[in-house]
């Protein structure tokens, strides 16, 4: 006789075992997803912010009409210095010629008499003479100084007029990186040809233009302290035939109060 062997029968440990590769694999599936997904918070409750529109609920939410004040902790915001704009003529007979020294455009009237002493020959600037560096050999005071001046450096105060030493043509009037702004002048004088150089005006005060005559103690700019300089002063020059250096100091002291 022949017995059957009896059928297998699954118990609930091989369904257990069974189970367990599928467990694993959902439990490192939803660990690749946690990992993947970005950090979320719980959803909350709305905030809200006065005068501001509520969005949906969570973190996050739109605010409008709320006004920001920075705070610049005492320190100004200033727009670039402008270029000084040089001015050459001008039609104004105004008498004011008062402006600080290197300020940008500080235009000065046409045809002033800032200068109104005795004679055809004139110190540059009215009442007494302040010399602060004389004409010849010197320490240069600055990088871009000469040690040979060839003129002599008078101080008689930021924005002073300038008058013309003599009457005579502008040659030159214009800007130049050690005079800043200047002028020269040619004048004749006893039969012959005597320059005058002004120097370090401030920017834009001269009104004179080349080819211009002008009249002795007429405005020629203002004492400033443009170009090579390290202080406000008028760099004044006299030229023996145009361009000879003397010392101005000396000559005007002969020449001043003169009539020619």
């Amino acid at each position: 006789m022949t017995v059957a062997a009896p059928a297998p029968t699954r118990t609930f440990r091989s369904r257990a075992l069974a189970a367990i590769p599928l467990t694993g694999a959902a439990a490192a599936m939803a660990l690749f997803t946690a990992a993947a997904l970005p950090a979320q918070a719980s959803t909350g409750p709305a905030v809200t912010v006065p005068g501001g529109t509520p969005s949906a609920t969570g973190q996050s939410f739109t605010a409008t009409g709320l006004t920001v004040t920075v705070d610049r902790d005492g320190y100004t915001v200033t727009k670039p210095a402008v270029k000084p704009v040089i001015t050459k003529t001008t039609t104004s007979t105004t008498n004011s010629a008062t402006a600080a020294a290197g300020s940008t455009a500080a235009v000065a009237p046409t045809g002033t008499i800032v200068n109104t002493g005795a004679g055809d020959i004139r110190w540059p600037v009215a009442g007494s003479i302040r010399v602060s560096s004389p004409f010849g050999p010197r320490l240069a005071p600055c990088a871009a100084c000469s040690s040979i001046h060839q003129g002599a450096d008078i101080t008689p105060g930021a924005g002073t007029p300038i008058g013309a030493v003599a009457a005579g043509t502008v040659r030159i009037s214009g800007t130049h990186p050690e005079y800043g702004q200047y002028v020269i002048i040619d004048h004749q004088i006893d039969g012959q040809t005597i320059s005058t150089l002004y120097a370090h005006m401030i920017f834009g005060s001269s009104p004179l233009h080349a080819g211009q005559s002008v009249a002795v103690g007429q405005l020629v700019g203002l004492v400033g302290n443009t170009g090579a300089s390290t202080g406000a002063h008028l760099h004044l020059q006299v030229m023996l035939g145009s361009s000879t250096p003397i010392d101005p100091i000396a000559w005007l002291t002969t020449n001043a109060g003169r009539t020619l």
